[in-house]
């Protein structure tokens, strides 16, 4: 055997060690935890099979799996009981993992884990495929459910609907479409200064169209907010150099150390991640792997 050859298998038995040695400590469960494992044919919690995929998962209409939402419910209240039991408190258990495959549905994925959003788990540890060394961490934050949090929700919701071929959905476009002009709306986004900043990508030849989305007035304050901006690219590194140029833009603004901490607090840490039903997860696996090294928090949903 020559040296190289030598140096390649040994370098494979490392990394091979490695990738093992990551799934052995994703797989590995502290006490009040779970791990939902989803696969082509079918899906398990904590090692106990609930149903069949496609069955039970893609056939559905809904965004919730019934099975696997009640199962994960029944587990979580008896976490919930043995700790009042025990004297402690039943707050929290809102930490689960959960790894799919990597042929798996976006759709599919996002079933999953809205099953598990919709029994009071927040906080998701997630791995694709056979990449245990890449989990990213999903925190799902707390919505504002006042008016004008409901309203501004609804507003964000559109640009789902012009992910493609797009340049601007302006404030006079979103008043006319969805909130008719009324005043009081109005007056919900007179002041909107969130980056709100989403990516997406859609196939497009050989390849995919990825578009990024954001509200520009962030980088102007004395501009009133009039709209969300799109920009569209068909190759990855002029994605990734817009998404740093903007990054960079951000950072510059937190100037001192109060307002950095302020950038993970406000969403200017965060990113909204639409992509359609069929895209397979191994596809956006290196998005999310890419975004990760930028220190960026995800929020997934799924196009109209």
């Amino acid at each position: 055997m020559s040296r190289i050859s030598a140096y390649i298998l040994f370098l494979s038995l490392f990394l091979l060690a490695a990738c093992d040695s990551a799934k052995k400590e994703f797989e590995t469960l502290k006490e009040g935890e779970i791990l939902i494992d989803v696969n082509s044919e079918e899906y398990s919690l904590n090692g106990t099979v609930i149903g069949k995929t496609a069955t039970d998962i893609s056939a559905i209409d809904d965004f919730i799996d019934k099975p696997l939402h009640k199962e994960v419910c029944r587990v979580r209240t008896k976490f919930q009981e043995d700790a009042l039991r025990r004297g402690e408190s039943g707050d929290g258990f809102d930490f689960a993992k959960l790894h799919v495959d990597g042929n798996l549905s976006y759709g599919d994925f996002y079933k999953a884990f809205s099953s598990m959003f919709f029994c009071g788990y927040s906080v998701f540890d997630i791995a694709i495929g056979s990449n245990y060394r890449d989990v990213f961490r999903l925190s799902i934050p707390s919505t504002n459910y006042m008016w004008c949090g409901l309203v501004i929700l609804r507003m964000k919701g559109l640009r789902y609907k012009y992910l493609r071929n797009r340049q601007k959905l302006s404030i006079g476009e979103i008043l006319d479409m969805h909130t008719k002009g009324e005043e009081i709306e109005k007056e919900c986004y007179e002041k909107y200064s969130s980056l709100d900043l989403l990516l997406s990508f859609y196939p497009k030849d050989d390849g995919f169209a990825y578009v990024v989305s954001l509200n520009e007035t962030f980088f102007n304050e004395s501009r009133p907010f009039d709209g969300f901006n799109f920009y569209t690219f068909d190759d990855d590194a002029d994605l990734w150099k817009f998404i740093e140029n903007v990054r960079s833009k951000v950072e510059s603004k937190n100037g001192d150390r109060r307002d950095r901490v302020l950038a993970l607090l406000d969403g200017r840490k965060d990113i909204e991640l639409v992509f359609e039903k069929d895209i397979p997860m191994k596809e956006i696996a290196p998005i999310v792997k890419k975004l990760k090294t930028y220190g960026y928090r995800f929020v997934f949903s799924i196009a109209n």
